[in-house]
């Protein structure tokens, strides 16, 4: 489980998170939606030890971020938005250097391919890739490390419909591996498809927090937020 007791986040005088608080169950699909700007991505910076707390507390499978994140580092793995490979590389070289970094196992290294289908491409160079196959191979690295925890920063950003609907199967299946997911968007959409729970900020407070099977309450809740929403 993954706990967020009334966290605060300032920047100077801006408050990027307000008294934040959710939590997400082992095993799941969660999914944190919110406009541009509502501080989603503070929020993965923050579990991933790039970005200090100003206050509150969060534990992450019973570790202590403020104490231990070290070890949660060692369990998890953050998909960002903008593309952390090297194009002049092909994608099995791109996949060799990143699992060296990270000593993967031959198993883990075999998993990240397979899941993403990046067999016919590996011997590609990255920069010729797709759009989305260049986000399957920014996810395939992503998993090298077999974590426990992955966090998705609006994965699909940027990419055809076909591509996205193959990166959202392919994150749904990772329920099945008993990874716990947090994935961050601003398509109702998306997590209306792959979430279990979703909870909804804005200006980094929490707006709701429901099961997904309540989606009428969400979409409610959201359209509130923002005319420019896709349902």
């Amino acid at each position: 489980m993954i706990k967020i007791q009334n966290i605060v986040k300032n920047y100077g005088d801006i408050k990027a998170l307000n008294n934040l608080s959710f939590e997400i169950k082992k095993g799941t699909i969660f999914g944190l939606l919110g406009v541009n700007g509502a501080g989603k991505s503070t929020i993965l910076s923050i579990l991933n030890g790039l970005t200090p707390i100003s206050s509150g507390e969060i534990s992450v499978f019973g570790l202590d971020i403020k104490k231990d994140i070290k070890k949660i580092k060692d369990i998890s793995s953050i998909i960002p938005q903008n593309l952390a490979f090297y194009g002049q590389l092909t994608v099995q070289e791109n996949l060799d250097f990143f699992a060296k970094i990270q000593n993967a196992t031959k198993e883990n290294f075999q998993r990240a391919i397979e899941i993403n289908g990046l067999e016919q491409v590996l011997n590609q160079r990255a920069s010729t890739l797709s759009g989305g196959q260049q986000r399957r191979l920014n996810i395939a690295i992503g998993l090298l490390n077999n974590p426990q925890i992955i966090y998705f920063d609006e994965p699909t950003v940027g990419i055809d419909p076909k591509s996205r609907n193959e990166i959202l199967e392919s994150i749904k299946g990772y329920k099945d591996l008993g990874i716990t997911v947090l994935y961050t968007s601003h398509y109702m959409n998306e997590v209306q498809k792959i979430c279990d729970e979703v909870a909804i900020i804005s200006h980094g407070k929490l707006v709701t927090q429901e099961l997904i099977s309540e989606t009428s309450n969400l979409e409610k809740h959201f359209l509130e937020l923002t005319e420019d929403v896709h349902v």
